[in-house]
């Protein structure tokens, strides 16, 4: 990349900084992107703390080739795991792509805050302080390298809006604590798109400065195996083990904007009063394949429910049962019905009761989702229930885990619409295509003993 000549001049000091390349395009992409908060998912290695200290000294020095901050001076925030690391790892790191000549004022141990001479300042702060430290005035970065908790990245967004100054967040990391908020608000989340959060996947293999030795060294370390995906390649792994393991993108099929007309129709509720409703839309073909083509997730009065049911469904009303669970119903204050009756009496809903074992639904769910030819599959527009398959994980003990064998249950959450699914297919329904109705046989009573002896010649 090329620089006017007065910036050369001032950076003539600074050859590090002058002929930075980068990485590889994955990282170019991150220093072009406007996204308010941007997630560099790296690899041990593959340069993703190196871009942190680049985007923020371009920020800080005015230079950015690509975005287009504010003139200096600007106010910037570059936060790490611990006190030690701040001064051991990214001050020294600093200090060697900062021209020494831009530099007015150096932190010292009381003061971990460095001010050039245009102005602008650095603050370095650690996960170890207080939230309180994290208060004041506006931002214009919010740097964060590695998984920060939550509380404190809420505090670093507040500062990015403060008096209008429309600041950035940027997180670099190897997502090592496994499906964590990070994952559930910032990764895999439908609102986490551009120009709201942008993130990207860094190998170590897309280092070109780290030689095959290094990476054999890595995948041959024995206490590595359980993280190598997070080592590696910045993939999240879940670490109280995934219930639903099978469940991939093969199981995954494109959009549909309404049934196919063989399908049989079939509802999963699983119906609360605090929590969002969870309620899937399955279809059973003559395969005995499941297939859920839409959802709803959304906190609703009943009435409101079964009209938004009503309209998903259409001209193919009424389904052959809704599966629910009734054991848990609560009379409504102002009908004095619970929900299975106001939907049964008022709206014209079967409702089948659901099969409540836990343990062989999630042993049904699994089958189903096993072998070449699944018997389940979803329909990609259900996003939170793709959501939830890939979020369910097995519980574990907060403390002393090493002690305990592992839980027998999911972990509580995320399971809403896993739950409705699962009422349906255990179940155990036969498809019967659509209009088809169960004929009696003619039959006659023995004198004898008055059961039916079968069909009348």
């Amino acid at each position: 990349m090329e620089y006017d000549i007065v910036t050369q001049r001032h950076l003539a000091a600074a050859d590090k900084l002058l002929n930075y390349e980068v990485n590889n395009s994955k990282l170019l992409k991150m220093h072009q992107s406007t996204a308010k908060t941007r997630l560099i998912l790296g690899g041990k290695r593959s340069g993703k703390t190196t871009w942190g200290v680049v985007e923020c000294c371009w920020a800080a020095l005015g230079i950015h080739p690509y975005l287009d901050y504010p003139d200096p001076p600007l106010k910037i925030r570059v936060c790490g795991v611990s006190n030690e690391g701040v001064r051991a790892i990214l001050l020294p790191m600093f200090l060697d792509w900062l021209p020494r000549h831009a530099i007015k004022k150096m932190p010292t141990k009381d003061d971990m805050t460095m001010i050039l001479h245009n102005g602008t300042f650095i603050e370095m702060k650690s996960y170890e302080q207080d939230v309180e430290k994290y208060e004041g005035t506006e931002r214009h970065i919010c740097w964060m390298d590695e998984e920060p908790p939550r509380v404190l990245y809420e505090s670093n967004f507040m500062r990015t809006i403060s008096s209008g100054i429309n600041g950035r967040l940027i997180i670099t990391c190897t997502p090592l604590h496994g499906m964590n908020w990070i994952y559930e608000e910032l990764y895999d989340n439908p609102m986490a798109v551009p120009p709201a959060v942008e993130h990207i996947h860094v190998a170590i293999f897309d280092n070109p400065h780290l030689g095959e030795d290094a990476l054999d060294t890595i995948k041959k370390d024995p206490a590595m195996q359980d993280s190598l995906d997070a080592v590696l390649y910045g993939q999240f792994v879940p670490k109280s083990g995934l219930v639903y393991k099978e469940f991939g993108d093969r199981h995954i099929l494109p959009a549909v904007t309404e049934p196919k007309k063989e399908w049989m129709l079939v509802l999963g509720m699983d119906l609360h009063n605090r929590n969002p409703h969870g309620i899937v839309f399955m279809g059973l073909d003559k395969d005995q394949v499941w297939t859920v083509y839409d959802e709803i997730y959304e906190h609703c009065t009943i009435d409101d429910l079964a009209t938004k049911v009503k309209a998903k469904i259409g001209d193919r009303w009424p389904p052959v049962g809704s599966v629910l669970d009734t054991s848990s119903n609560i009379e409504q204050s102002t009908s004095g019905l619970t929900e299975a009756q106001m939907l049964t009496r008022k709206y014209g809903f079967y409702i089948i009761d659901a099969h409540k074992d836990v343990e062989a639904g999630l042993g049904k769910l699994t089958k189903l989702l096993a072998g070449s030819k699944p018997g389940l599959k979803v329909t990609e527009n259900c996003r939170n229930v793709i959501r939830e398959f890939r979020h369910y994980v097995w519980d574990d003990w907060a403390r002393a885990k090493d002690k305990y064998n592992p839980k027998e249950a999911p972990k509580k959450k995320d399971d809403h619409l896993l739950d409705a699914i699962r009422y349906v297919c255990m179940t155990e329904l036969t498809y019967r295509p659509p209009g088809w109705k169960y004929e009696r046989k003619t039959a006659e009573a023995s004198k004898t003993t008055g059961y039916y002896l079968g069909k009348k010649n």
